[in-house]
């Protein structure tokens, strides 16, 4: 069996229009600059990392990273704040950012409150639906002041989703799988970006009500019966392999979308290319 190309690799569904008067991204601890812009930033996640450049934070306003930050170009040159999963506290206090970004439910409340202590503003975002990941880039913008490149963005993004819903094939069941028989699979929810995205295009995202990655077994991906399957890329030929699976329509017809993980994986600021 061979892997096949399908319309909605070339698009994926985003941002409907950039409202500045509906910003619902959290800031929380710290003391709020309402002066001048805030264009330093340390940033906890490979996610918030690429948000900040969409909404048109330059490389020298990115501060401290973590050790997965590897996107865009250059971001090597920013310190490393954070290696694992949890963030060098001490580190972060020595730089002394204007802000520090992160994603809702990354970090438990006693690392925000701990990170509130250092008396850094810390921003919240929750980028796990088409309008919360918007109000993610407006708040951003509204405080560092690239309005330009933001807009520039979200209108690509936007002539993406115009196409993405053009193509979505009717009564398309999707699912996002990775991992393997041997270590087992997991399975994106309904109630992430991308599950949004499919819906409102007009397609059915098969996997749990949850906001992450689940574990899942064979028979419930049998069960759910995706006709289209999207992967990290390298994982669409083990689950094509897969004799566990060869009876679910997206494996008998080869219908497996292998996409780059980073770019599939991320809520961040390469949606149009996903």
């Amino acid at each position: 069996m061979r892997l096949r190309i399908s319309p909605l690799i070339i698009a994926l569904p985003a941002i409907l229009a950039l409202s500045a008067c509906n910003s619902k991204s959290e800031a929380i601890g710290g003391q709020l600059r309402t002066g001048d812009p805030i264009r330093e930033y340390v940033s906890l996640s490979p996610s918030t990392t690429e948000l900040l450049f969409a909404a048109g934070v330059t490389q020298q306003g990115i501060l401290g990273r973590t050790a997965s930050c590897d996107y865009p170009a250059g971001i090597e040159k920013a310190p490393v704040v954070m290696n694992g999963v949890t963030p060098d506290f001490e580190r972060i206090a020595q730089i002394q950012p204007q802000r520090i970004i992160l994603e809702k439910d990354l970090f438990s409340e006693a690392v925000v409150e701990k990170l509130k202590g250092l008396g850094i503003d810390v921003m919240v975002v929750d980028t796990s639906s088409p309008e919360k990941y918007s109000d993610a880039i407006i708040s951003i913008v509204k405080d560092a002041g690239g309005e330009t490149a933001a807009s520039s963005y979200l209108d690509r993004v936007y002539g993406s989703a115009q196409v993405f819903k053009a193509s979505m094939p009717q009564g398309a069941r999707i699912c996002v799988i990775t991992g393997d028989s041997t270590s087992g699979y997991m399975i994106m929810g309904q109630n992430t970006l991308l599950g949004s995205y499919v819906k409102e295009a007009g397609g059915e995202m098969m996997g749990p009500e949850s906001g992450r990655f689940e574990v899942v077994s064979a028979e419930k991906l049998i069960q759910y019966n995706p006709n289209i399957i999207i992967t990290p890329k390298g994982v669409g030929l083990k689950v094509l392999e897969d004799t566990q699976l060869k009876s679910i329509d997206a494996v008998a017809k080869g219908l497996i979308l292998d996409v780059e993980p980073d770019i599939l994986l991320r809520e961040g600021g390469r949606v149009d290319q996903l």
